[in-house]
């Protein structure tokens, strides 16, 4: 039976892939030659008739060899190319998360002053004079991020003395934070809705992980489908 092991050998000379998967192909081939010869011989064909018979049943060798090294090739370009793509969604997904979360911290910073400054303008100025509305409508423009803001004074929540309203298209809510200033001896309340960069960055890493997620778990399919192909 010599002739049958070179013969699988020869098949798989060229493969490239899983090693266990190859000797489980390489197993699985040889005893399926070996049971044809059986039959075979049971027929009444010599060792060498039916040797030669089996292998011709498998087909050329040449053919042979192209459909199993096409079938790894596949597989494995295929998985990995699943597999670096749900990395790299990971990856960048984790950068930008790192740039808008430095953004949003730094955001969160300078709001805050905005926000008591202008609260302070107010309480001394509570008639809001033209000078002091220009004030801070520079301090607005330098900050596009605040999309709305509402100025209180002596506890009134329901009369604003200021308002500003951008009037913004807001149907993607989840990038929006509604925050709040104001207290101690303060007379002056600030309301203010600002573009959060953290929670953009929050919903970059999500969408990435999510991404990742799913492609491991489709490259994982493919494998386990792969293999359960060689089994049977």
């Amino acid at each position: 039976m010599k002739q049958i092991e070179a013969f699988v050998d020869s098949v798989y000379q060229n493969v490239g892939g899983n090693k266990r998967e190859i000797q489980e192909l390489k197993a699985e081939m040889k005893s399926h030659l070996l049971e044809a010869v059986h039959e075979l011989k049971n027929e009444g064909k010599s060792e060498h008739e039916a040797i030669q018979i089996a292998i011709e049943r498998f087909g050329k060798e040449s053919e042979l060899r192209s459909v199993i090294s096409e079938l790894f090739k596949t597989q494995k370009v295929f998985g990995k190319a699943v597999l670096y793509i749900g990395l790299t969604i990971l990856l960048l997904s984790s950068v930008l998360f790192g740039y808008f979360l430095n953004i949003g911290n730094h955001r969160t910073s300078e709001q805050s002053e905005i926000a008591y400054e202008i609260g302070d303008m107010v309480e001394f100025d509570p008639e809001i004079s033209v000078a002091t509305e220009e004030k801070i409508e520079m301090l607005l423009h330098d900050a596009s991020y605040i999309k709305k803001m509402n100025v209180f004074l002596n506890e009134d929540r329901d009369k604003p003395v200021y308002e500003l309203n951008k009037n913004t298209n807001q149907d993607f809510s989840l990038v929006y934070s509604n925050l709040h200033y104001g207290s101690g001896d303060r007379n002056s309340f600030v309301e203010i809705e600002v573009l959060d960069y953290r929670s953009i960055g929050f919903l970059t890493l999500f969408f990435g992980f999510t991404c990742f997620v799913v492609l491991f778990i489709i490259w994982a399919i493919i494998n386990i489908y792969h293999k359960k192909r060689i089994n049977v």
